[in-house]
């Protein structure tokens, strides 16, 4: 694959962040130096990444008010130059009223300076590789981009915000300001697949419901989630039955968490739950960790993980039943690391779920959709280490099957190489 890529997304390639670690995983085969990426915020991994262009929500609005920034600072990647900003912009409530004033800002391409068109000239790409998200300025910008360079473009989609009736939970979708971002949202996604060579989405249940929307016949694939893991030694303490949780912390996650720390401490008092992360707020830290049984070990770089799962006796995934409605076709990347990990995986979650249905009839995880299905699950893996280790095998199978760095990278190089 010699054809050269800018990407369009909010993150980073990086292993730091979900969405920059998803797409990072899809590139390992090409040669960074083909490599380009205009994002938001977040710092890009240079071992994958070597031309890159970020401009913060600060910037764009400095731009739309012709404000001049407080700081300016260009980054140097091997030789090649790319403007870059430190303003950091300050934290604002996120809503759809915001929202919709921030793609107004954005849309003015009052930041679209002489320099960011030097970038992509001297970078000189082939093809655009945009990933999909909530803003509707990004899918425009894909098109603004393509249509002054004559690019094709291909979209990898993870996310359903343009099929929803409601955008975020706890937003009314009745409300003006709803109605307008989701408008423009759905306004200019119809223009960008009308122009869009090739979508590749997270699962086939989402690529099969967006067919249905914006009907787009032998354009699309499904590629899901994957991991760079290997199975990893066990090197738990059969003395001592422990839980691992690595992962965010927000969407509602800390109240399943806190009913399986309770689940635990019922059946085993000795057990602990260990868990890794940011909270969002002091009432969700205070509500999973106020449990006896866990142990809060605060935020840890990715290359830690893979130590913490070898010493687990098993590892987590879990969501709240009352965010189906927004997470329903969600597939974490969590859950392709813990598949290929080989350690014992427990997922408590909803059969509405995609993932957990998906992680069922793969036979590749214990999974409990409710608490007494929990309690008895935990209660068998406690004291039976066969019936914990019991979808190890298959989970590992299925990891190499459908969540494989390599066996993706190459399907997303044909699909490049046939643009």
């Amino acid at each position: 694959m010699n054809k050269k890529i800018l990407i369009i997304s909010n993150e980073p390639l990086s292993n730091t962040y979900s969405n920059g670690r998803t797409l990072r995983n899809f590139l390992l085969n090409i040669p960074k130096e083909q490599i380009a990426q205009f994002f938001l915020h977040g710092q890009p991994d240079l071992e994958v990444v070597s031309h890159f262009y970020k401009v913060t929500d600060m910037d764009a609005l400095n731009a739309f008010l012709m404000r001049k920034p407080k700081e300016k600072k260009v980054h140097q990647a091997k030789g090649n130059v790319a403007v870059t900003s430190n303003a950091q912009p300050k934290k604002i409530r996120r809503s759809c009223k915001t929202m919709v004033f921030r793609d107004i800002i954005w849309r003015s391409y009052a930041w679209w300076k002489k320099d960011f068109d030097n970038f992509i000239k001297e970078f000189h790409p082939d093809v655009l590789l945009f990933q999909a998200g909530d803003a509707p300025f990004m899918f425009a910008l894909t098109i603004k981009i393509a249509k002054k360079y004559k690019l094709p473009i291909i979209m990898y989609n993870s996310e359903n915000y343009v099929l929803k009736k409601r955008m975020y939970s706890g937003s009314n979708e009745k409300s003006v300001w709803h109605k307008m971002l989701h408008g423009r949202l759905k306004r200019v996604y119809k223009k960008l697949m009308n122009k869009v060579s090739f979508c590749i989405y997270s699962t086939e249940y989402l690529e099969e419901q967006y067919q249905k929307a914006y009907p787009h016949p032998n354009k699309s694939c499904a590629l899901y989630m994957v991991s760079e893991l290997e199975p990893l030694l066990d090197n738990s303490d059969n003395e001592h039955f422990s839980l691992l949780y690595c992962g965010n912390l927000g969407v509602g996650r800390v109240i399943p968490l806190a009913e399986i720390a309770k689940t635990l401490y019922k059946i085993d008092k000795e057990a602990t739950f260990n868990v890794y992360g940011k909270f969002v707020s002091e009432q969700g830290k205070r509500h999973l960790c106020d449990n006896p049984n866990v142990i809060y070990g605060g935020t840890v770089s990715y290359d830690q993980v893979p130590e913490l799962m070898s010493n687990a006796s098993m590892v987590v995934h879990s969501e709240n039943t009352d965010r189906i409605e927004h997470l329903q076709y969600a597939f974490s990347t969590k859950i392709a690391d813990n598949l290929a990990s080989g350690r014992p995986f427990l997922v408590y979650a909803s059969n509405e779920y995609l993932f957990s249905e998906y992680l069922k009839q793969n036979e590749c995880a214990h999974v409990a959709n409710d608490v007494d299905q929990l309690e008895t699950i935990l209660q068998e893996c406690i004291k039976n280490i066969t019936y914990r280790n019991k979808y190890v095998h298959n989970a590992i199978d299925i990891a190499q099957k459908n969540h494989n760095a390599n066996s993706n990278g190459k399907r997303i190089n044909e699909i490049l190489n046939s643009i």
